[in-house]
């Protein structure tokens, strides 16, 4: 083997367990990036770099945000227990709808339990308030999902 492919062995993508990964950072530290989803992109700082979020409550947030704006079976990159079906959510009767957003939340690693407290149908989609309860806190969602 020359120094090259001592430094950098070839690796195969099933090698990789990000799970592991992902599961060894402690959940009190873990971070994501915040999303504008109403104009959907980045959220920027001043120096129109990403922004992260700062604390466990904003972490729990952004990501069960990213679950409910994700339709699910839409993007290859995702398994089938990543995002809600909020395209046919207009035809599904209320509990339908919960137990949709309480399975696709609770599917995340860092989500253990997740209620929606309140639902209310909107024109443009659902207002809802979801308490949210992770590994390492508790956070609520009130936001209006677009379906």
């Amino acid at each position: 083997m020359d120094e090259e492919e001592t430094l950098f062995p070839e690796m195969e993508l099933d090698e990789v367990d990000v799970t592991d990964l992902v599961d060894s950072i402690p959940s009190e530290t873990k971070w994501t990036y915040k999303i504008d989803y109403r104009n959907r992109r980045a959220v920027l700082d001043e120096f129109r770099r990403p922004v992260r979020t700062k604390t466990y409550r904003e972490f729990l947030v952004e990501t069960a945000m990213k679950i409910l704006c994700t339709e699910r079976f839409q993007y290859v990159v995702y398994g089938a227990d990543i995002g809600v079906e909020k395209s046919e959510w207009p035809s599904w009767d209320d509990h339908e709808i919960i137990r949709d957003i309480e399975e696709a939340l609770t599917a995340h690693p860092e989500i253990e339990q997740a209620e929606v407290t309140s639902m209310t149908r909107v024109d443009r989609g659902m207002d809802l308030t979801i308490r949210i309860t992770g590994l390492f806190g508790t956070a609520e969602l009130n936001e209006v999902i677009d379906t």
